[in-house]
């Protein structure tokens, strides 16, 4: 199974940027429970903060 860690290389409507946080969500709200790393296929279930300082919700990224 492929993973998303913090560091991870993505695109976003922002441009590429490295992940800097995760966190897992029940129902799509912008905080969750903090995580290291997650399955690929639970991305759509995560916000992710950027080194760009922006944050994005998992459906607006991409994996490098």
């Amino acid at each position: 199974m492929k993973t998303i860690t913090i560091g991870t290389e993505v695109y976003s409507s922002q441009g590429k940027a490295k992940i800097t946080g995760i966190e897992l969500t029940v129902d799509g709200s912008k905080y969750g429970i903090p995580q290291e790393k997650i399955f690929a296929e639970d991305k759509d279930r995560c916000v992710f903060d950027l080194d760009n300082g922006h944050w994005q919700f998992g459906y607006q990224i991409n994996p490098i």
